[in-house]
């Protein structure tokens, strides 16, 4: 840390970032599934903000641990600096689109489906990484 002139909470170490890891890609993952199969249909504005402020909130988390883990060069959060950026990647483009929808003035006859293609190809791209991901870690006995 004094090498990088950078300090990090107490509560930040490499087990606490290999858990934040493992939640975000089976207990967030089975949060986005269930509002990707029960909600993003509808398009309504409250579901897709809460989950937009829910992505962005697991981002945080998992960015101060990859900056962490690089710095003290224990890796990163994903594994790799490859898979890392691409997940990132994946949910500030999902992040975008539900804020795209958010912003989107609806009248009653639009149909949601239509109005919710690219966010559900957004969502597509990141469950494919995350899953791809954690079959990596399982087969190399990570997880």
């Amino acid at each position: 840390m004094a090498e990088h002139n950078v300090t990090f909470p107490s509560y930040l170490n490499a087990n606490y970032c290999r858990t934040t890891s493992v939640d975000f890609l089976i207990g967030a993952r089975r949060s986005l599934q269930s509002y990707y199969s029960d909600r993003l249909n509808s398009a309504h504005r409250g579901g897709a903000r809460n989950i937009r402020n829910f992505l962005e909130q697991r981002k945080e988390w998992l960015q101060e641990c990859d900056k962490y883990l690089t710095l003290t060069q224990q890796g990163h959060v994903f594994r790799t600096k490859e898979t890392s950026g691409a997940i990132f990647a994946a949910i500030t483009s999902l992040s975008n689109e539900l804020e795209q929808l958010i912003s989107i003035r609806r009248t009653a006859n639009e149909d949601g489906y239509l109005l919710t293609t690219d966010a559900r190809a957004r969502f597509n791209e990141l469950f494919k990484l995350m899953d791809d991901h954690r079959t990596d870690l399982q087969l190399r006995g990570l997880l």
